[in-house]
C-alpha cells in the first residue's frame, strides 16, 4: 500500500482500529504477543539466526516491513522490490529518513522476478503475495532463492479469489452489521457530507477485477502451493472474514473515548471469532512460518497458469 492512502486511514479500515489490530496480531502469533507479527516472527521463530545475512522482502509498497527489521536489526542487507515506482521512491525516502541503511529498493514485477538461487536466508511477503497470479512460478523461485535452511515468512490474504465470498460469509457479515448501532455506521461520503450506511461493504468480485486485475487474484490458492513447496512450520490463522467487510467505511467510529462503541466492537470480535472456532467460516487472514524443503519440491499435478 502507498503511505498514507485514504484507504487506509482510521476512518475507513479495519485494521486502523487498535482494538482490531491487537486481534489481529493474537490470532498472527497464537496468542503470543499483541503488538506485532514481525516482532514475534523474528523473536520466536528467527531468535538466533539474526541479523541475517540477506533477506527479500516481495511486494515492498512503502517499505514499513523493511524499516520495522531494520529497527530489529534482523538483517545486513535486504533486497525490497515493488511494481510501483511511486512507492519504491517514498520506501527509498522514508528509509534515508529513518536512517535505515542496507536496503536495496527496485522497481520489479513479482509475476515476471528471476531471483538468483540460493542467496536468501529469508523470503518475505506483507499483504503482497495476493497480488501474484503465477504463484506457481513465484513460489518455486522463492524456494530455490533460499540457502539451506532458509524461511519463508508471509502475512496474507488467503481468503476468496477476487472477493468473491460465499453465501454463508455474506449471511454472516449481514448479520452482524444488524447489531451495529444507527450512530455507529456513519461515514463519510466524497463530498464531505456524513452519510449512514444501510449495509455493509460487501464486494462485487467483477467491480473488484476492473479497479485492480491483481487484487486477490488467486488468493483462495495461497495456502495449498505454499504447502506444495514448503514445510510449514506454523500457520497462525487471524481472522478478518467478517471485521474486514464489516468495518470498511465506518471504523472511525469505533473509539476508545466512546466506551459503548468498544462494547460493540468487542461483541463484532466476538462473533467472527465464534464462527471461525466453530468451523462455520474459514479465516480470510494468515501469518504463515515455512522452511526450504530439503529436496526440492515436484511437479504439480496440474497445469501451471501464465
Amino acid at each position: 500500500m502507498d503511505e498514507g492512502s485514504s484507504d487506509f486511514t482510521a476512518d475507513v479500515y479495519w485494521l486502523a482500529v487498535p482494538a482490531v489490530a491487537r486481534h489481529f496480531t493474537r490470532g498472527a502469533t497464537r496468542g503470543h504477543r499483541e503488538d506485532s507479527w514481525v516482532n514475534d516472527c523474528v523473536l520466536r521463530h528467527l531468535a538466533g539466526r539474526t541479523p541475517m545475512d540477506r533477506i527479500l522482502s516481495i511486494g515492498c509498497g512503502a517499505g514499513e516491513l523493511e524499516r520495522h527489521l531494520a529497527l530489529m536489526s534482523a538483517f545486513r542487507e535486504c533486497d525490497a522490490w515493488d511494481l510501483s515506482p511511486g512507492a519504491i521512491d517514498t520506501a527509498r525516502r522514508l528509509a534515508r529518513e529513518a536512517g535505515s541503511s542496507g536496503i536495496h529498493y527496485e522497481v520489479r514485477d513479482a509475476n515476471a522476478a528471476e531471483i538468483a538461487e540460493a542467496t536468501y536466508d529469508s523470503v518475505w511477503f506483507n499483504s503482497s503475495l495476493h497480488h501474484v497470479e503465477a504463484l506457481e512460478e513465484i513460489c518455486e523461485a522463492v524456494a530455490r532463492s533460499l540457502k539451506p535452511g532458509g524461511w519463508l515468512i508471509l502475512n496474507e490474504y488467503v481468503g476468496p479469489s477476487v472477493f468473491d465470498l460465499p453465501e454463508r460469509q455474506k449471511q454472516a457479515i449481514r448479520a452482524a452489521f444488524d447489531l451495529i448501532p444507527m450512530r455507529l455506521r456513519r461515514r463519510r461520503a466524497p463530498d464531505g457530507s456524513l452519510k449512514t450506511a444501510d449495509a455493509p461493504a460487501i464486494p462485487n468480485p467483477r467491480e473488484v477485477a476492473a479497479v485492480d486485475p491483481s487484487e486477490a487474484v488467486r488468493s483462495a490458492d495461497i495456502l495449498k502451493i505454499v504447502a506444495h513447496y514448503f514445510e510449514i512450520v506454523e500457520l497462525n490463522p487471524a481472522g478478518g472474514t467478517i471485521l474486514q467487510f464489516l468495518l470498511h467505511n465506518i471504523a472511525g467510529n469505533f473509539r476508545p473515548e466512546d466506551p459503548a462503541s468498544m462494547k460493540v466492537l468487542d461483541l463484532l470480535i466476538g462473533f467472527e471469532s465464534a464462527l471461525i472456532e466453530a468451523g462455520d467460516l474459514a479465516s480470510d487472514f494468515a501469518v504463515v512460518v515455512a522452511r526450504r524443503r530439503d529436496q526440492p519440491a515436484p511437479p504439480l499435478p496440474w497445469k501451471r497458469r501464465r
